[in-house]
């Protein structure tokens, strides 16, 4: 299957499953990566709002 079909798959799924590949697919990134797993734990942990993006920006910049 091609990513473009799983992209269309991917968005036609509930939310609540969508989450499900969304950890699934961070969980293996993990695991591959130990660099992704430092610099996703830092980001996770930044406590200075300056670098925060809001929900609605977030849905915006990946939905190109």
């Amino acid at each position: 299957m091609s990513l473009t079909k799983l992209k269309t798959e991917a968005a036609h799924l509930p939310v609540k499953e969508q989450r499900e590949l969304i950890a699934f697919l961070v969980s293996q990134q993990t695991k591959q990566d130990e660099g992704f797993k430092e610099k996703l734990a830092a980001k996770i942990d930044d406590q200075d709002s300056s670098h925060w993006l809001e929900l609605d920006d977030a849905r915006k910049r990946y939905a190109e």
